[in-house]
């Protein structure tokens, strides 16, 4: 019994590995688009799912966001989808099965993903220099960083109140003759 866990485990960090090399590997392909393409796939993105790019030119937010586009709105879903693999392939890790144990295991593991996304962002923004018409943008690493983070802060806290269930259940039991 104990050995098929281990072998789930293991399965489901191999699944979630190739998951995150997959999203990056779009990533990659977006990135190296020419500007035709770029607008191309747009078109085609936003014909399919009409409800993921709303228009909201009223809203402070996001307008100070810069969501105005769905070039701009669609770093915050690939990034947000790389954070989302990438926290569930660090929990499911050797280093993730280490960590069970400690107090601060969500905490690190929260770094870990923060931290390889935020370097998958930069990485993107560099390799976008050597795209002709493409440039480095920080306001893309914003979006970037509200996506992973976002996504990364809903799988901790999901793990950190699995692991810490809200109700605990009494170690002993109370009888009606018992009670005070």
């Amino acid at each position: 019994m104990k050995n098929n866990t281990g072998r789930s485990i293991d399965l489901s960090f191999l699944v979630l590995s190739f998951l995150s090399a997959t999203v990056i590997a779009i990533i990659i392909h977006l990135t190296r688009q020419s500007g035709a393409d770029t607008l191309s796939t747009q078109k085609l993105v936003v014909s399919l799912f009409p409800e993921l790019f709303p228009k909201h030119y009223h809203n402070v937010v996001w307008l100070s966001l810069g969501l105005n586009s769905a070039r701009k709105m669609a770093h915050v879903y690939e990034f947000g989808a790389l954070g989302l693999v990438m926290t569930l392939m660090i929990i499911t890790s050797p280093v993730g099965k280490k960590l069970r144990n400690s107090n601060s295991s969500t905490k690190i593991i929260f770094l870990y993903s923060i931290g390889i996304c935020a370097f998958a962002s930069f990485c993107d923004q560099v390799h976008k220099t050597f795209i002709v018409y493409r440039h480095f943008d920080v306001h893309d690493l914003v979006l970037d960083a509200v996506g992973y983070v976002t996504a990364a802060t809903l799988i901790c806290t999901f793990y950190y109140i699995k692991k810490h269930p809200i109700i605990h259940k009494p170690k002993y039991k109370i009888t009606p003759g018992q009670a005070l």
